[in-house]
């Protein structure tokens, strides 16, 4: 193939609700939900965050979101439990005020490329004619950022390619899952999704550079 995913970047899930009233989380609850470590909580204007130093691990409340994030270069998914944390996050929110109202994973894809730059790997495979483009541009292209957005079902992809040199990029994936009445799945069930959709997104991903 031209182009291998080789790292993961950063992973990521994020719960997002109709509400959120930053007084109203336990901030003592917020330190218990890693457990073994305790975290430096700090509190913003409209954020709270809690940091895990030098473990690249971040807890960001704020926006109406809680934001899980894992900041580590891996060469796959990993194995920190990211699913079970936004279990624990979750049940920082007061049910009984607040309802969820989406809920999404994210990761930063590493790739490289062999027979081909990243540049000229995105121009061959999404515009269909160049010296068409370009005569309309009257000039020559040097850059091209496509993203797409695309929804099975309730859920919603989104792909953001950023070519970083000639022979790497950084691709976002985001899947998203919104729709009436939804609920945060059980712990399980969370993994089982978080993980299918990582498989899933890093598939897309190679078949749209490589096919």
């Amino acid at each position: 193939m031209a182009a291998i995913i080789e790292a993961v970047f950063g992973r990521n899930v994020t719960l997002v609700y109709d509400a959120l009233d930053l007084q109203t989380i336990d901030r003592n609850k917020l330190r218990g939900v890693i457990p073994e470590i305790t975290p430096t909580v700090m509190d913003m204007p409209e954020m709270v965050v809690a940091v895990y130093p030098p473990s690249p691990w971040l807890i960001q409340i704020g926006d109406r979101r809680i934001r899980i994030n894992v900041a580590a270069e891996i060469e796959n998914i990993g194995d920190f439990p990211l699913w079970e944390y936004a279990i624990k996050c979750n049940e920082l929110v007061p049910a009984d005020k607040v309802s969820i109202i989406a809920y999404g994973y994210n990761f930063d894809f590493g790739v490289r490329f062999q027979d081909s730059t990243s540049l000229n790997t995105l121009i061959s495979k999404f515009v269909l004619n160049r010296p068409a483009l370009e005569d309309t541009l009257q000039g020559t292209l040097v850059s091209y950022l496509p993203r797409l957005v695309f929804k099975t079902g309730d859920l919603q992809y989104d792909i953001v390619f950023e070519p970083m040199n000639d022979a790497q990029m950084k691709v976002h994936g985001n899947a998203h899952f919104q729709y009436a009445g939804i609920q945060l799945p059980p712990i399980e069930g969370l993994k089982s999704s978080y993980i299918a959709q990582y498989e899933h997104l890093r598939t897309v991903i190679e078949k749209l550079l490589n096919d």
